[in-house]
Protein backbone atom coordinates (compact mmCIF):
# COMPACT_ATOMS: atom_id res chain seq x y z
CA UNK A 1 0.00 0.00 0.00
CA UNK A 2 2.77 2.48 0.93
CA UNK A 3 4.75 1.64 -2.22
CA UNK A 4 1.62 2.33 -4.32
CA UNK A 5 1.15 5.72 -2.65
CA UNK A 6 4.80 6.64 -3.23
CA UNK A 7 4.54 5.66 -6.91
CA UNK A 8 1.37 7.74 -7.31
CA UNK A 9 3.10 10.65 -5.60
CA UNK A 10 6.10 10.36 -7.92
CA UNK A 11 3.92 10.32 -11.00
CA UNK A 12 2.12 13.40 -9.74
CA UNK A 13 5.40 15.19 -9.07
CA UNK A 14 6.95 14.23 -12.40
CA UNK A 15 3.98 15.03 -14.61
CA UNK A 16 4.38 18.85 -14.72
CA UNK A 17 7.94 18.58 -16.05
CA UNK A 18 7.21 16.16 -18.85
CA UNK A 19 4.93 16.12 -21.84
CA UNK A 20 2.29 13.41 -21.98
CA UNK A 21 4.10 11.50 -24.72
CA UNK A 22 7.52 11.51 -22.95
CA UNK A 23 8.81 8.38 -21.33
CA UNK A 24 11.26 8.06 -18.48
CA UNK A 25 14.83 7.88 -19.67
CA UNK A 26 15.60 6.42 -16.25
CA UNK A 27 13.57 5.52 -13.16
CA UNK A 28 14.90 3.68 -10.15
CA UNK A 29 14.24 3.41 -6.43
CA UNK A 30 17.50 3.19 -4.49
CA UNK A 31 18.23 2.49 -0.84
CA UNK A 32 21.16 4.35 0.68
CA UNK A 33 22.49 3.00 4.00
CA UNK A 34 23.23 5.35 6.92
CA UNK A 35 26.26 7.60 6.31
CA UNK A 36 26.68 6.30 2.76
CA UNK A 37 26.32 7.82 -0.68
CA UNK A 38 25.37 6.49 -4.08
CA UNK A 39 26.17 7.67 -7.60
CA UNK A 40 24.14 7.11 -10.74
CA UNK A 41 26.06 7.61 -13.99
CA UNK A 42 24.34 8.52 -17.26
CA UNK A 43 26.43 8.06 -20.39
CA UNK A 44 25.15 10.90 -22.59
CA UNK A 45 27.93 11.88 -25.06
CA UNK A 46 26.68 12.05 -28.60
CA UNK A 47 23.16 12.36 -27.19
CA UNK A 48 22.39 16.09 -27.22
CA UNK A 49 19.30 17.28 -25.41
CA UNK A 50 17.76 18.73 -22.28
CA UNK A 51 17.04 16.49 -19.30
CA UNK A 52 14.97 16.93 -16.15
CA UNK A 53 16.38 15.23 -13.04
CA UNK A 54 13.95 14.62 -10.17
CA UNK A 55 14.90 13.12 -6.81
CA UNK A 56 12.15 12.33 -4.29
CA UNK A 57 12.30 10.72 -0.85
CA UNK A 58 10.05 10.36 2.16
CA UNK A 59 12.94 9.30 4.41
CA UNK A 60 14.22 11.16 7.45
CA UNK A 61 17.02 13.55 6.50
CA UNK A 62 19.45 15.06 6.15
CA UNK A 63 19.98 14.12 2.51
CA UNK A 64 22.36 15.76 0.05
CA UNK A 65 21.75 15.68 -3.70
CA UNK A 66 24.50 16.63 -6.19
CA UNK A 67 24.40 17.05 -9.96
CA UNK A 68 27.77 16.61 -11.64
CA UNK A 69 28.74 17.24 -15.25
CA UNK A 70 31.50 14.95 -16.49
CA UNK A 71 33.63 15.17 -19.60
CA UNK A 72 36.08 12.29 -19.87
CA UNK A 73 37.95 12.29 -16.51
CA UNK A 74 36.92 15.79 -15.41
CA UNK A 75 33.93 16.15 -13.06
CA UNK A 76 32.39 19.52 -12.23
CA UNK A 77 29.66 19.92 -9.63
CA UNK A 78 26.94 22.14 -11.06
CA UNK A 79 24.31 21.91 -8.31
CA UNK A 80 24.18 20.78 -4.67
CA UNK A 81 21.07 20.69 -2.49
CA UNK A 82 20.96 19.71 1.18
CA UNK A 83 17.56 18.82 2.64
CA UNK A 84 16.91 18.59 6.39
CA UNK A 85 13.24 17.65 6.14
CA UNK A 86 11.60 14.81 7.98
CA UNK A 87 10.21 13.20 4.85
CA UNK A 88 9.05 15.10 1.77
CA UNK A 89 12.47 15.64 0.18
CA UNK A 90 12.17 16.84 -3.40
CA UNK A 91 14.81 18.12 -5.81
CA UNK A 92 14.50 19.14 -9.48
CA UNK A 93 17.24 20.17 -11.87
CA UNK A 94 17.35 20.78 -15.62
CA UNK A 95 20.52 19.44 -17.24
CA UNK A 96 21.39 20.92 -20.64
CA UNK A 97 23.60 18.81 -22.90
CA UNK A 98 23.01 20.77 -26.10
CA UNK A 99 26.33 19.81 -27.70
CA UNK A 100 26.11 16.18 -26.60
CA UNK A 101 29.56 16.11 -25.05
CA UNK A 102 28.82 15.66 -21.32
CA UNK A 103 27.91 12.78 -19.04
CA UNK A 104 25.52 13.26 -16.13
CA UNK A 105 26.25 12.00 -12.62
CA UNK A 106 23.62 12.16 -9.87
CA UNK A 107 24.95 11.66 -6.36
CA UNK A 108 22.81 11.15 -3.26
CA UNK A 109 24.20 11.10 0.30
CA UNK A 110 22.39 9.98 3.44
CA UNK A 111 23.67 11.66 6.61
CA UNK A 112 21.12 10.04 8.91
CA UNK A 113 22.99 7.89 11.47
CA UNK A 114 19.84 6.00 12.47
CA UNK A 115 18.79 4.38 9.22
CA UNK A 116 18.74 4.02 5.48
CA UNK A 117 17.04 6.37 3.03
CA UNK A 118 14.98 5.40 0.01
CA UNK A 119 15.26 7.79 -2.92
CA UNK A 120 13.49 7.67 -6.26
CA UNK A 121 15.65 8.86 -9.16
CA UNK A 122 13.79 10.01 -12.28
CA UNK A 123 15.42 11.37 -15.44
CA UNK A 124 13.25 12.55 -18.33
CA UNK A 125 14.43 13.85 -21.70
CA UNK A 126 12.59 17.07 -22.44
CA UNK A 127 11.37 17.92 -25.93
Amino acid sequence: MIRTLVCLFLLTVASPVQAEDNEYLYYRDVTIPAFQNMREFFNLPNHPGHYQVTLVSDSIGPLTFRIIRAEEDIEIEIKRHRSYHVGDHEFHFSFANTEGKFDLIVEMANSNPAGSAKVSVIVVELP
